[in-house]
């Protein structure tokens, strides 16, 4: 064999290595924010699809206070929810935070939870901005179905 042809076949072999095999596993995202006086919340809930079922990942959400300060005792409600057209929507899985997240960005891990496709799943958030020395305010919101 000359030098050009096994050249040529570790080129290929190499190549060949690199292949990686499809997989049914895809990311995603879906995305909504929510407001009160000042104070806005955005957040995500990360999904990975596979198959007949979304596989809720995470919550990620990010606070902002009016002037930028931070803040320590926000309180987070997050839940997992699928569409319902004849009434009261499912929840699939709910966290509730204790009186202390700080304002900023921050996450939450979800294990064990699946969806079926032919649901419309999306993220329902509840935010109590802590506002100091005064009442705090609060917004609800969702995120995207998918």
């Amino acid at each position: 064999m000359s030098f050009g042809l096994r050249t040529a076949a570790a080129a290929a072999a190499a190549t060949a290595m690199l292949v990686v095999p499809a997989t049914t596993a895809a990311a995603g995202e879906s995305t909504g924010r929510c407001s009160a006086d000042s104070y806005r919340a955005e957040f995500t809930l990360w999904y990975t699809t596979k198959g007949a079922y979304d596989y809720p990942d995470e919550y990620t959400w990010y606070i902002y206070t009016p002037r930028g300060e931070i803040t320590y005792k926000n309180n987070v409600q997050a839940r997992v929810n699928s569409v319902n057209t004849g009434g009261t929507d499912p929840i699939h899985h709910t966290w509730i935070s204790a009186d202390n997240i700080r304002s900023g960005g921050d996450e939450q891990a979800i294990d064990g939870v699946r969806v079926s496709r032919t649901k419309s799943m999306y993220g329902a958030f509840e935010f109590v901005f802590d506002r100091p020395d005064d009442s705090d305010p609060r917004c609800t919101g969702r995120t995207t179905s998918v």
